[in-house]
């Protein structure tokens, strides 16, 4: 769901978000990237973009199970 016109610095932003998470997670810290829009959501579906990404406690993003908050 990355939308065609992404250019290099989105896709540099995004690599960092999850290189930021991967980090955490190697200090023992249970974050996961998540999607603010889900990428397959009931009532709207949102894209693959830096601006749609967030950095969550595993179990908050549990309880957001796939809606957005």
């Amino acid at each position: 769901r990355a939308p065609y016109w992404l250019n290099a610095g989105h896709k540099f932003e995004m690599r960092c978000v999850y290189t930021y998470c991967t980090a955490l997670r190697k200090l023992g810290l249970l974050y996961e990237v998540d999607h603010i829009v889900p990428l397959q959501g009931e009532v709207v579906s949102g894209l693959h973009v830096p601006w749609n990404l967030q950095i969550l406690l595993a179990a908050e993003n549990r309880v957001k199970n796939n809606g957005w908050a």
